[in-house]
C-alpha cells in the first residue's frame, strides 16, 4: 500500500503541542454542537405529546419513590414500556421543572455525543481484527480512520430526526448500551484471538455482556439484537481466531447461529404463518408488501447514508409508493435480486474485502428488527442510527485508501471537504428545526406527495389562524391562513381519501370560514362511509378527539349532533375500545343540556364491558366527584383491584389531594 499523505506521527506532535487528531475531535465535536444548538428549543411533536407532555405519569417532583416507579412503567411502547428510556425523561422533569424543549434536546444531544465517542472506540478496534491484518494499518492509521468513520457518523444529517425528535432518545440510548456492548465484545475478542481465554474470563464477559443488552432491551427492543451483531461482527471479522488460529468450529459455529434468527422466523411462518400476519389488521398494507417494500426501502436509506441529499430526508416520508406486488412498483423485484446479488458477492469477496461485508452485514442485521416482519410505520429515519455504523466505517476507509491510491491527493484535504460538506449540510437540516412553521414548511416543500406533510403545515396554519386575535393579525392575513391552510388539508385528502384527519379538519375549517363549501361538501357524511371499513389507528382516535373538542364547543353549529352517530359506529366495530366510549363521554359531557342519568350509565356500562380499562374508572370517579362519597370510594376500590400494578396510585392520590 502506498503512503498516505498525513499527519506527522503521534510521538513528535505530542512533544511539540497539541496532537492534530485531538484538535480534529475537538472541532467536530464543536462543529456538532453548534450545528444543533440553533435548534435546541424547536417545538416537540407528535410522539413527544402523548408520551411526555401528556403522560402525567412523568410529572413529578422527585421526592417520593413510588412516583419514579410508576414513571418508569408509563410508556405504552414495547413489551418492557421501556423504563430506562422513561427514567431519563422524569429524570429531565424532575432536574428542569417540567418539559422544556432545550432541556430534553439538550441531553439528546449529549448522548449523540457520547454515542460518538463509543462509534470512536468500537471502529478503532474493529479496525485490528484478524481479518483487517492485509491492510497493514499501523495504531496511527487505526485512529485516524475511526475518528474520521466517527466524524462521518456524529455530523451525518440524516440522524437530525434522531436527535431532536425528543422521544426517539429510546433509539438513542438502546444505541449506546448496544455500542458499549459490541466494543467489550471486540476488546475481549481481540485478546482470545491472540491468546485464548480461561473459563473464567469467558463467564465475565458472559455476564457483562447479558448486563448491558438488557440495559439496551429496557430502552428499546433494539436492544435485543446486540447478540445476532456480535455474531455478524465475529463471522465477517473474526473468522474464529483462536490462540492465533484459525477454529473451524467456531466458524461454522458461527455461521449457524448467524443464521439461526432467520430459520426461527422461516418456521414460524411454514407452521403458523397467522402469527405474523395477524398482527398486520391495524395496518393499511399487509406482511408481504411491508417486506416488498423494505427491500427498496434499504436501499433508499443505504443512498441517503452515502449520499446524504437533505432534500430527500426530513419527517414525512408516506409519499413513497408501498409496493403491492413484485413488479407493482417494478423497482421491487429489482431492489430484492440487487439484495441477492450483493450478500452473494459479499460472500465471494469477503477475504479480500472485509469491511464491506462487514458493514452490509452489520446494516442488515441492525435493520433487521424494525425493516421486516413487524407491523410498524414503513419508514423512518431514525432507524439508521445504529445500522449507518458500519457503513460509515467503510467509507472512512475508503476515503483512506482512496487518499493512499493518488499521489496528489492529501489525507487532510480529503478529511477537510468530506466533514466540511456534512457541517454544512447538518447545519442546514437542523436550523429548520428550531421553529414548527419553518419545519412544516420545509417538509411539504421537499414532499408534496406526502399527505401526513400537508396535514402537519396545513394544521401550523390552522393554530396560527386560531392565535389570529391573540397576534393581532390583519385580516389579509388571516384569508391567506384560512385558504392555505384548506388547500393543504384538501391536499392530503386527494392523496390519501382514507385519512380521518383531513376529512375532520375540512369539516372544521368549513364550518368556521366557509359556509358555502360546507353545503357542498358533507365531511361527516364521508366519516361515516369511511368509518364501516377504516382499520383504526392511534392517529384517527387522535382525530376524533379534535372533533369531539370542536364539536363540543360548536353546538350550535349544523351536523354537530352526528357526531355522536360516527362515534357509535365505529364503538359498534371496536367494542372493546374504552378511549372511544370515553369520547361519547366526553362531547355529551360537555352539553349545556347533559343528562346526568345517560353519562352514568354509559359509565358503568363501559365498566362492565371493559372491567380492566382503568380509565373508565377515573371517569366514573370524577363523576361521581364529592356529591356521592360511597360511590366514589366503591369505584376507586374497584379501580385498584384491576390495577394489579398500582400504576394509577399516583392519580387517585391527586384525587384525594382536591
Amino acid at each position: 500500500m502506498k503512503s498516505v499523505k498525513r499527519w506527522p506521527s503521534a510521538s513528535s506532535t505530542l512533544r511539540a503541542g497539541c496532537h492534530p487528531l485531538y484538535v480534529l475531535a475537538g472541532t467536530v465535536l464543536l462543529a456538532c454542537i453548534l450545528a444543533y444548538a440553533v435548534a435546541l428549543d424547536g417545538p416537540l411533536l407528535f410522539d413527544d405529546i402523548p408520551n411526555l407532555t401528556a403522560n402525567l405519569f412523568l410529572h413529578i417532583n422527585g421526592r417520593v419513590f413510588d412516583d419514579w416507579r410508576v414513571a418508569v412503567q408509563s410508556s405504552d411502547a414495547g413489551l418492557l414500556h421501556r423504563p430506562l428510556a422513561m427514567f431519563t425523561f422524569a429524570l429531565n422533569y424532575v432536574v428542569s421543572g417540567g418539559f422544556f424543549p432545550a432541556s430534553l434536546k439538550a441531553t439528546n444531544l449529549v448522548i449523540h455525543l457520547l454515542n460518538a465517542v463509543l462509534v470512536f472506540f468500537f471502529c478503532q478496534t474493529l479496525l485490528r481484527a484478524p481479518a483487517l491484518r492485509n491492510l497493514q494499518l499501523g495504531r496511527y492509521e487505526c485512529h485516524v480512520v475511526a475518528l474520521l468513520a466517527a466524524s462521518i457518523w456524529l455530523l451525518h444529517p440524516l440522524h437530525v430526526t434522531t436527535v431532536l425528535y425528543s422521544i426517539q432518545r429510546m433509539a438513542q440510548l438502546s444505541t449506546l448500551f448496544t455500542l458499549a456492548g459490541l466494543l467489550l465484545f471486540c476488546r475481549y475478542r481481540l485478546r482470545w484471538a491472540s491468546s485464548g481465554a480461561a473459563t473464567g474470563e469467558l463467564i465475565a464477559a458472559s455476564l457483562w455482556l447479558l448486563l448491558i443488552g438488557a440495559a439496551a432491551i429496557l430502552s428499546k427492543e433494539n436492544g435485543a439484537l446486540l447478540p445476532w451483531l456480535i455474531v455478524a461482527v465475529e463471522v465477517t471479522l473474526f473468522y474464529g481466531v483462536w490462540r492465533g488460529r484459525g477454529r473451524w468450529q467456531l466458524v461454522w459455529l458461527g455461521w449457524a447461529v448467524f443464521a439461526l434468527p432467520i430459520v426461527l422466523v422461516l418456521l414460524v411462518w411454514l407452521v403458523s404463518p397467522e402469527t405474523l400476519t395477524g398482527r398486520f389488521w391495524e395496518r393499511e398494507f399487509s406482511l408481504q408488501e411491508r417486506l416488498l417494500t423494505q427491500a427498496r426501502l434499504l436501499w433508499t436509506y443505504l443512498g441517503w447514508i452515502v449520499l446524504p441529499n437533505i432534500v430527500d430526508m426530513g419527517f414525512f416520508h408516506d409519499d413513497i409508493a408501498i409496493s403491492r406486488g413484485l413488479w407493482s412498483p417494478a423497482t421491487t423485484a429489482l431492489s430484492l435480486l440487487a439484495w441477492v446479488g450483493a450478500i452473494a458477492v459479499a460472500l465471494l469477496l469477503r477475504k479480500h474485502y472485509p469491511v464491506l461485508v462487514f458493514a452490509l452485514f452489520f446494516y442488515l442485521v441492525a435493520h433487521s428488527m424494525e425493516s421486516s416482519f413487524l407491523p410498524l410505520e414503513m419508514v423512518f429515519e431514525h432507524r439508521n442510527y445504529l445500522p449507518s455504523v458500519g457503513v460509515c466505517l467503510f467509507i472512512a476507509l475508503a476515503l483512506y485508501r482512496l487518499a493512499a491510491q493518488f499521489a496528489g491527493l492529501r489525507l487532510r484535504v480529503v478529511v477537510g471537504t468530506v466533514l466540511a460538506v456534512l457541517t454544512v449540510l447538518l447545519g442546514l437540516s437542523a436550523s429548520v428545526w428550531s421553529d414548527q412553521m419553518t419545519l412544516a414548511r420545509y417538509n411539504v416543500v421537499n414532499h408534496p406527495a406526502s399527505p401526513r406533510a400537508n396535514f402537519y403545515f396545513a394544521n401550523a396554519l390552522f393554530k396560527r389562524l386560531d392565535q389570529a386575535d391573540a397576534l393581532a393579525l390583519p385580516e389579509q392575513e388571516r384569508r391567506e391562513l384560512a385558504v392555505q391552510s384548506r388547500y393543504h388539508f384538501n391536499r392530503m385528502h386527494e392523496l390519501d381519501g382514507r385519512e380521518f384527519a383531513a376529512l375532520v379538519m375540512l369539516y372544521q375549517i368549513d364550518t368556521l370560514y366557509f359556509p358555502r363549501l360546507a353545503e357542498e361538501n358533507d365531511w361527516l357524511a364521508k366519516l361515516q362511509v369511511l368509518a364501516r371499513t377504516r382499520r383504526l389507528r392511534p392517529s384517527d382516535v387522535t382525530a376524533l378527539g379534535a372533533l369531539v373538542e370542536f364539536s363540543a364547543k360548536a353546538t350550535d353549529q349544523p351536523g354537530t349532533s352526528r357526531v355522536v352517530h360516527l362515534l357509535d359506529e365505529i364503538t359498534k366495530r371496536y367494542p372493546r375500545r374504552s378511549d372511544l366510549a370515553m369520547l361519547r363521554y366526553t362531547y355529551l359531557a360537555g352539553q349545556d343540556n347533559a343528562d346526568a342519568g345517560e353519562l352514568r350509565t354509559l359509565l358503568e356500562r363501559e365498566v362492565a364491558a371493559n372491567p380492566a380499562s382503568t380509565e373508565v374508572y377515573a371517569y366514573l370517579v370524577q363523576y361521581h366527584g364529592k356529591e356521592n362519597i360511597a360511590n366514589t370510594y366503591e369505584t376507586i376500590g374497584a379501580w385498584m383491584q384491576q390495577d394489579k400494578n398500582r400504576m394509577d396510585l399516583p392519580v387517585i392520590r391527586r384525587i384525594f389531594a382536591n
